[in-house]
């Protein structure tokens, strides 16, 4: 009898022991998770992600927008660019950066990285890709990268209008693919140099095709107070023959020097002049010979943060191109370098920013481009004037 009991009881506390062996079971511990990007990033000093999205809503005045860089909608909305940066620059040791570009402006890009010129159709571009590796107060880049020239980019979250200027569409290279040494001697001064394919070339053609030489580059760039900073570019090489170009051989030499100057006159309003000389070698001028073609021009620009949601940019330009070597005819006339139309160009911009909350741009443009020969078209009809009203509205992270 007791044994039986024993039995009984040993059964009994075996089942009360079940539901506790099952919950043991049940609290295993889960395989851990994958880290999420945002803890990647924080875990990675000097990593980042970085992007934004733009469109815009285009009216010309004209059948046909001329001068402009991406304004190409004679009346309607744009999908002009979604960007994607990833970067790890830091200030000693091995980096490298990666900018992606897709829409209708990645399209205008590409067509002006590839021989001929015009000739892609994507609408992506892999803006900037390079590498660098810095140590002490220099850095040796290789690959893909921005320009030194101008006041403004391609990019439209850097700049205070939606249209670029005629310096930047006309006389000055958005990238360039090569080498390039920097020197950060101070905040004051900084020095750089390099060598590269040209004008925006990713590859260079062969000589068959156009120049095979490459183009050198120099700049000298510093923030001497916090009033005052300048910026000083020079490219001079051989250039490939753009469409449109008329030259005696297939190698030519291009030149810009390039200067910007910009004074913080308060903490809200800005100051910034941009100047330009362009010539080239070898082109056929206006007056029947061959020679050498040259332009230059000038962009002043003031800025106004009225307060932290509102800004007021105004731009006016003047643009000297005597032997053609930027202007088309009505549309007609090759644009590039030595075929166009001798005259005088001028531009007045009023650009208004509304930032209602961080990360989102709204901005409204009124245009007007005036020239002292009919180049532009109206109703089938030659005329001297351009009006444009741009609205953009940008999203960034």
């Amino acid at each position: 009898m007791r044994m039986m009991n024993k039995t009984v009881l040993a059964l009994a506390l075996g089942a009360l022991s079940l539901p506790a062996l099952a919950d043991d079971t049940a609290a295993a511990p889960a395989a851990p998770a994958a880290p999420s990007l945002g803890s990647v990033i924080a875990a990675t000093p000097g990593l980042s992600i970085t992007g934004y999205v733009a469109g815009t809503y285009d009216y010309f005045s004209t059948d046909t927008p001329l001068m402009r860089q991406f304004d190409t909608t004679q009346n309607g909305f744009t999908a002009n660019q979604a960007a994607l940066t990833v970067a790890y620059l830091p200030a000693s040791g091995a980096g490298a950066q990666v900018t992606a570009i897709g829409g209708s402006d990645a399209q205008i890009m590409r067509s002006g990285e590839t021989y001929p010129a015009g000739t892609s159709t994507t609408q992506f571009d892999l803006f900037n890709a390079f590498a660098q590796y810095a140590v002490g107060t220099y850095t040796l880049i290789g690959g893909k990268f921005s320009t030194l020239a101008g006041a403004e980019v391609a990019t439209p979250n850097a700049d205070n209008e939606i249209s670029r200027s005629l310096l930047f569409t006309e006389m000055e290279p958005i990238t360039h693919t090569g080498v390039r040494v920097v020197d950060a001697v101070s905040s004051a001064m900084t020095l750089t140099a390099g060598v590269n394919n040209g004008w925006n070339y990713t590859s260079s053609p062969s000589s068959s095709n156009g120049a095979s030489g490459k183009t050198l580059e120099l700049g000298v760039s510093g923030t001497p107070s916090k009033a005052f900073a300048y910026s000083f570019a020079y490219y001079n090489g051989d250039s490939p023959l753009f469409d449109g170009i008329t030259t005696t051989s297939t190698t030519s030499n291009l030149q810009l020097f390039d200067a910007v100057l910009t004074w913080n006159a308060t903490d809200s309003l800005s100051f910034i002049l941009n100047d330009d000389y362009l010539s080239k070698d070898n082109v056929a001028l206006l007056n029947g010979t061959v020679g050498t073609g040259t332009a230059n021009g000038v962009a002043l620009y003031a800025n106004y943060a009225i307060n932290s949601e509102w800004m007021l940019s105004l731009r006016g330009e003047y643009v000297d191109d005597a032997d053609g070597m930027l202007t088309l005819n009505g549309g007609v006339a090759p644009a590039a370098f030595g075929s166009g139309t001798s005259n005088t160009l001028k531009e007045g911009t009023v650009a208004i920013n509304y930032t209602p909350v961080k990360n989102l741009k709204l901005t409204g443009e009124v245009r007007e481009d005036e020239s002292n020969v009919n180049i532009f078209t109206k109703n089938g009809s030659a005329t001297s004037s351009q009006t444009s009203v741009e609205f953009q509205a940008m999203y960034m992270f």
